[in-house]
């Protein structure tokens, strides 16, 4: 990896990097082995492990420009890209006789009913993006307000590639932002964060379900609550509130050419929780 640091002026700095990596696949993907699930599955699989998995390569670029301590403010604004080879994705394919004999299997006929699925060096990806994050402390308001500083960040991403990439987890925009005010014994802290589509697992593909389907996780904003209050040096009481207004899990599943009301798969209102306790050093 490289990194430099350019000083426009005292207060305004000019960020590159460059660098290479590499990712190995984790251990259960490449130890010998076969897993035949249950034939009343909604999906009758044959999962078998690639033992030749190779790791996958990288190369990041990555540009950004921060300003510190600019009327008591803080921020940056970044572009990057990452080309990524060999990656990692799933091949899913019919069962026949020869595929079974190739996997090592017993050509046992009801075994023409599952898919095979194995995961494989994909190809090739390429991710690019820009990040943006802003600190303000409002050190404006009079003394007894004292003690409030906002913030946001956000990130957009694109993403181009074999479609076969498995990017579980992958997210095309995320936006942040939120409310602090700390006082030397108290502090309240407000948040707010939406989230686009979330990729999740690939689903395989079959006579009804096309290929380049996806499990994901809609688009949804949360909102969190923290606050502390220091009894002493070594003691505090604190409480936080997690998803107030409620959690809503929007499970869909969609191919790029799915209509919109075809997509949702499961609802669910899970509602908030909260936590209250005692903290304390000794």
């Amino acid at each position: 990896s490289f990194n430099s640091t350019y000083n426009l002026t005292d207060n305004l700095l000019l960020r590159a990097a460059f660098a290479r990596s590499i990712g190995r696949p984790n251990v259960n993907f490449i130890i010998p082995g076969t897993n035949i699930s249950d034939p009343d599955a909604a999906i009758p699989t044959i999962t078998v492990n690639n033992t030749g998995l190779s790791p996958w390569t990288a190369t990041s670029y990555d540009l950004s420009l921060e300003s510190y301590h600019i009327k008591d403010g803080f921020g940056s604004i970044g572009v990057f890209q990452k080309n990524i080879k060999n990656f990692f994705g799933t091949v899913t394919t019919q069962a026949t006789n020869e595929l079974l004999e190739a996997y090592g299997l017993e050509p046992d006929p009801t075994l023409l009913n599952y898919i095979i699925s194995t995961r494989t060096n994909a190809g090739d990806a390429k991710i690019n993006g820009f990040e943006f994050t802003y600190r303000q402390s409002l050190t404006f308001l009079p003394r007894w307000a004292r003690g409030f500083q906002v913030f946001v960040n956000a990130t957009k991403l694109n993403l181009s590639g074999s479609s076969a990439a498995d990017f579980t987890g992958y997210n095309p925009e995320s936006i942040a932002g939120g409310l602090n005010f700390v006082r030397p014994r108290f502090f309240i802290k407000g948040t707010i964060s939406y989230l686009g589509d979330t990729q999740r697992a690939a689903v395989a593909q079959t006579a009804t379900i096309p290929a380049g389907t996806f499990n994901y996780q809609a688009k949804r904003t949360r909102i969190g609550l923290n606050a502390q209050y220091s009894l002493s040096r070594r003691l505090a009481i604190y409480a936080s509130v997690v998803d107030l207004g409620g959690f809503i899990q929007n499970l869909q599943r969609y191919a790029p050419n799915t209509p919109d009301y075809a997509k949702g798969q499961r609802w669910q209102e899970l509602g908030f929780y909260t936590n209250i306790g005692i903290r304390g050093s000794f």
